[in-house]
């Protein structure tokens, strides 16, 4: 009886072992494609379509779709309907929500750093900017690094513009620091922002994008910043009727995924996201360019008056701040690298 039970004790030991070693094998590859698995996922933005990230989305869906032979399927949640850009970054952090495109300095809140391009007249031009912005660029290294520094719990794909951002209002022609005096001010949720706004004589308010409308059509405040994109997308032309050309931004956007999301899908399909979204991100940037000449044109169809601004008037008050700025924002080491960029 005693031999019986040896073997028996024998035969169960080995079969165990075999299944621990089975299991190690799966683990030490990652996750692999399973026939026929498919995968729903939710891309989030705050923008109304003419837009560049518009764009983005749907050329990041189309190909990931495309791909992955259908495997996954990425649907596009636009015009703010998953929420602010704060909103949509804590559902990707807990996994609810999959990826966003969104403004880099409404993603300051988690990453101080971002606030740097809200530094105006940082960029010398659009070279130095796609430059600085290029997947292959030691700011984009240090961004994305700095999502993992935080335990933030997603992923840096690729970094946009979108546009120059120009400064629009509800009360008359602006052209000069003087004409922002007590002028009530909507800006992001970027303190950045705020400083340099209130340096030309503003009065900040923060609020979320898909406020803006009703604020100035309540008066709740008289001007903003934007990309032409942005304010013909929301039909802000329709409250704010004058565009001032500051050109004092380059519109920087960052497209981010869920680390829960990254850690469920199959290496390959990771792969094919990662290229797609860099791909997106320079559609994102040329769309940007391209739409800024097209709507500039538009404008006068639409009743808005266009404004040519004492530029250097702007730059003079606003440049000496840059170090400070960058200081306060924690990005003194990305305002260096930003400076060498030039080079």
């Amino acid at each position: 009886m005693k031999k019986y039970t040896m073997q028996l004790m024998l035969v169960v030991s080995l079969v165990f072992l075999l299944v621990a070693c089975g299991n190690d094998e799966g683990a030490s590859e990652g996750n692999e494609i399973e026939t026929g698995k498919k995968y729903e996922l939710r891309l989030g933005t705050v923008i109304s379509e003419p837009h560049p990230w518009a764009d983005m989305a749907e050329y990041f869906a189309e190909e990931v779709e495309k791909q992955t032979n259908g495997n996954v399927k990425v649907s596009i949640h636009a015009n703010g309907s998953l929420g602010n850009d704060e909103t949509i970054i804590e559902e990707l952090r807990m996994g609810t929500v999959d990826f966003i495109i969104g403004g880099a300095q409404n993603a300051a809140a988690f990453v101080p750093q971002y606030q740097i391009f809200g530094i105006s007249y940082l960029f010398e031009d659009m070279d130095h900017f796609e430059k600085a912005i290029s997947n292959d660029s030691p700011l984009y290294d240090y961004l994305k690094t700095e999502y993992e520094n935080r335990s933030l719990d997603m992923k840096l794909l690729s970094l946009a513009g979108g546009g120059t951002r120009y400064l629009s209002n509800n009360k008359g022609e602006i052209k000069t620091p003087e004409d922002l005096d007590g002028i009530k001010m909507r800006i992001p949720s970027s303190p950045i922002e705020s400083e340099v706004w209130s340096a030309l004589g503003a009065l900040p308010t923060s609020l979320a994008w898909n406020e803006l409308y009703s604020a100035v059509q309540t008066g709740v405040v008289n001007s903003f910043e934007s990309t032409l994109s942005g304010y013909t997308g929301s039909k802000l032309y329709e409250v704010a009727p004058y565009v001032s050309l500051t050109e004092h931004l380059y519109m920087a956007s960052h497209f981010s995924m869920s680390e829960t999301t990254y850690n469920k899908l199959p290496a390959e399909y990771n792969e094919i996201i990662e290229k797609v979204a860099i791909e997106a991100g320079k559609l994102g940037t040329k769309r940007g360019i391209e739409m800024d000449k097209e709507l500039l044109e538009e404008l006068p169809s639409l009743k808005v008056t266009t404004t040519e601004v004492d530029k250097q008037a702007f730059i003079d008050i606003l440049t000496p701040l840059h170090d400070k700025l960058a200081k306060d924002s924690e990005a003194t080491d990305l305002l260096e690298i930003v400076r060498e960029l030039k080079d």
